[in-house]
């Protein structure tokens, strides 16, 4: 299944979205069809191949508290911006999604491994799964079904959550011990999990504007300036210059926190209507975005 990882295969796929959409082959609630598959298959078999094989040690507390602190720290962005901007939440949770979780496996592991090597890869992987995809599968999740409702309801959040097949195979792999995942199921799971990024780029595809002006320029520029440049910028500050940290485990840190917005948390926030043409935007212009600011990164890295 590796193929449908490469990047040849997933332009195509993009490129078929595209056709798609102008040519309105398929019904137009089709995107969001892939997206819910998505959600609900391939998101979940990837939480039972993940999470019971985390683990943790002090040595790469750095990597993973950096995913957690540019989280944070778009909780604190969003919140003032939309506040200054007066920006309604579902806007606020929109850049939470998109821009505090980076896309720090299906550009960050081949862009880390291109320019620091293989070895990084084992650094990469810290800040993805305890750090991007842990918060994916818990306050992402949560801040979806939280600001997506009418008023802030603890009963109907958590019977949203409850009814989230991604938050309940979260909550049973944090128990199920790892030896269970393994042989034909290890790899039926991992079958299903490999077409969510390619499923992902389709449904992009398939959902970008072909009229420029119909995009939320402002607030697209907003979140991508938090995400490729504040949040890097603060880890940098904090990792190398106050703490004086250096070695490759704190350059993939900050690496990591440069990459654009995450896919499947905007198509969290797309599904649950927050913000969609906003969410639409970050992944796919994020992505392009990316390219100079990353090798700006590795310069000054």
């Amino acid at each position: 299944m590796a193929f449908l990882q490469q990047p040849s295969v997933l332009i195509l796929l993009f490129i078929i979205g595209l056709i798609v959409k102008y040519f309105q082959i398929l019904p137009k609630d089709t995107a969001r069809q892939i997206n819910k598959f998505i959600l609900n298959v391939p998101l979940p078999a990837l939480v039972l191949v993940k999470i019971p094989f985390l683990e943790m040690s002090k040595e790469v507390v750095f990597p993973i508290a950096s995913a957690w602190i540019v989280f944070l720290g778009s909780v604190i962005f969003a919140y003032f911006i939309c506040k200054y901007f007066k920006y309604d939440k579902k806007t606020m949770a929109c850049i939470i999604l998109s821009c505090g979780l980076g896309n720090t496996s299906f550009v960050g592991y081949p862009v880390l491994e291109y320019f620091y090597g293989g070895e990084s890869i084992r650094y990469a992987i810290l800040v993805d799964q305890p750090g991007s995809f842990l918060l994916l599968s818990t306050f992402g999740i949560l801040i979806a079904t939280s600001f997506s409702s009418n008023g802030f309801n603890w009963k109907s959040i958590l019977l949203r959550l409850i009814k989230f097949p991604p938050f309940l195979i979260f909550i049973f792999a944090l128990f199920v011990p790892k030896q269970f995942i393994s042989g034909f199921t290890f790899d039926a799971l991992t079958f299903l999990g490999a077409w969510m990024i390619p499923l992902a780029i389709l449904s992009l595809g398939m959902q970008f504007k072909f009229n420029l002006k119909e995009i939320p320029w402002k607030k697209l520029n907003i979140g991508l300036s938090y995400k490729l440049i504040i949040a890097p910028l603060f880890i940098y500050i904090l990792y190398v210059v106050i703490l004086g940290k250096e070695g490759q485990i704190f350059t993939v840190s900050v690496m990591e926190s440069a990459m654009p917005p995450m896919i499947t948390s905007s198509l969290l926030a797309h599904e649950y209507d927050l913000d969609a043409d906003l969410a639409n935007a970050f992944p796919t212009i994020g992505i392009l975005c990316s390219i100079p600011t990353l090798l700006l990164w590795k310069f000054i890295l």
